[in-house]
């Protein structure tokens, strides 16, 4: 798939590889809004909606403010990290690598 960056290419390989059916950047409606997630994850075993949000420029101002209001607008529509909503987050000093990648994806999907 293509994807915008080196570190969503790892969890699109790693949830391809695992066989877990994912959409990229799928619209999403939230009310009046439509909002576009990097992952739209159906759970194998349960059918359940997950979605994957990687926000890979937090060291960046504005890209951090955008993040933390797509989460509250996720919230509202009562998709809450932790729960139905997984979040990755990395900085150019704190880069996200695949062995954190397949924890997640273990803890959430038990492989």
């Amino acid at each position: 798939n293509l994807v915008r960056s080196k570190s969503e290419a790892l969890i699109d390989m790693i949830l391809y590889t695992n066989k877990i059916p994912f959409r990229y950047e799928c619209a999403l409606r939230l009310g009046d809004l439509t909002i576009y997630p990097d992952y739209t994850i159906m759970h194998p075993k349960t059918g359940k909606i997950i979605y994957w949000e990687h926000f890979g420029m937090m060291d960046v101002p504005t890209y951090s403010d955008n993040a933390f209001n797509k989460l509250k607008q996720f919230s509202y529509y009562g998709i809450i990290p932790g729960i139905n909503l997984i979040t990755t987050y990395e900085t150019k000093q704190h880069p996200i690598d695949s062995g954190k990648i397949m924890q997640l994806v273990t803890t959430y999907f038990s492989l």
